[in-house]
């Protein structure tokens, strides 16, 4: 009899779950991605940071490791470590990261090529919150720094020049780093660790509103055909260091289409919804990228697919896998 008893209070908990995840939470969200490397939360700066002169006497800068994690990734022909480091100083910081040497020979701040080659797929230090200098007004704080390593080798070491550090040891297996670790979703703070914060993580429909159209000195009413459909995806972005950046182009594949919708050019505004290519950015600010369809039946803007950002003097565009929050601007979609 106690059997029967259990197994008809299990049957009734079950039911009630499934009952609850059905009707009464329908749109509960998924777990939280926990594959996240050594990503710590980060958040969009409010304003440039400010940059200490560059640091002159290192002796009493103390380096150690904290953690760190391998990635052998198919397709990349090099294998790399990402480490976090703890810096210890008497004051602000700004320390090239010259002064490191791995036992390959290469310098830490030669890594160009190799955040070329991973950013030619997609990958992006930047979703680690890689820094490629050592700054910060804190006398204490910790730092992602990348290490390529070119050989087989199972253990790599990094030497510092300065100060009483030692050498920073290695293992390369197990290799425990993923793809999804270097891939930029939506509501992520996109970086390049040098110059740049940004984030993407809203769309109006804006179909309605008038657009305007400045050439040769003159401005008029940029009209569309009454079936196209017009959004805006909203950017928020800052300068880290108050260097002038700007996004030079954009465009926009919604997952499962064939279609590539390009952001609408500089010579194009909204009155509500400031069109952010060729903005000069350094303080934060606020704009949007424009797209339209038009045949939006057949190729529709949905809000779930592969946006990429092309910034001035940046070869490769940041590819960003967005699922955005709709928002109505202009006509209710």
């Amino acid at each position: 009899m106690l059997i029967w008893i259990v197994l008809i209070l299990i049957l009734l908990i079950t039911c009630l779950l499934v009952f609850d995840v059905l009707f009464l939470n329908p749109g509960k969200p998924a777990p939280k991605d926990t594959d996240v490397g050594l990503s710590d939360t980060v958040q969009l700066n409010e304003t440039p940071l400010e940059k200490p002169k560059e640091s002159s006497d290192l002796s009493d800068v103390t380096i150690t490791l904290k953690d760190y994690i391998s990635y052998d990734l198919a397709d990349v022909n090099f294998r790399f470590i990402i480490a976090r480091l703890h810096i210890s100083a008497n004051g602000p910081t700004n320390i090239s990261l010259s002064h490191f040497t791995t036992s390959e020979g290469i310098r830490l701040d030669e890594t160009e090529t190799y955040v070329q080659q991973l950013e030619e797929k997609s990958l992006y230090l930047g979703r680690q919150n890689v820094w490629f200098s050592l700054i910060s007004q804190e006398q204490s704080y910790d730092a992602n720094v990348v290490i390529p390593v070119t050989s087989d080798a199972a253990t790599v070491k990094v030497s510092c020049d300065f100060g009483n550090n030692g050498d920073l040891n290695f293992s390369l297996i197990p290799s425990t780093g993923t793809l999804n670790q270097l891939q930029y979703k939506a509501d992520d703070v996109i970086t390049d660790g040098k110059t740049y914060q940004m984030t993407v993580s809203k769309a109006y429909d804006i179909t309605g509103l008038p657009l305007y159209q400045k050439q040769g000195g003159q401005e008029t009413e940029y009209l569309l055909p009454s079936t196209t459909k017009v959004y805006a995806f909203e950017v928020n972005a800052v300068s880290l260091y108050g260097d002038t950046v700007s996004v030079e182009s954009a465009t926009y594949v919604p997952n499962g289409s064939p279609e590539v919708f390009e952001a609408m050019d500089a010579s194009i505004r909204s009155m509500k919804y400031d069109n952010m290519i060729g903005v000069p950015i350094s303080e934060h600010t606020t704009g949007y990228l424009l797209f339209y369809a038009y045949d939006p039946d057949t190729a529709p803007v949905t809000y779930q697919g592969v946006l990429k950002v092309k910034l001035a003097g940046v070869d490769t565009p940041v590819t960003i896998n967005v699922d955005l929050n709709t928002q109505e601007g202009g006509r209710a979609a």
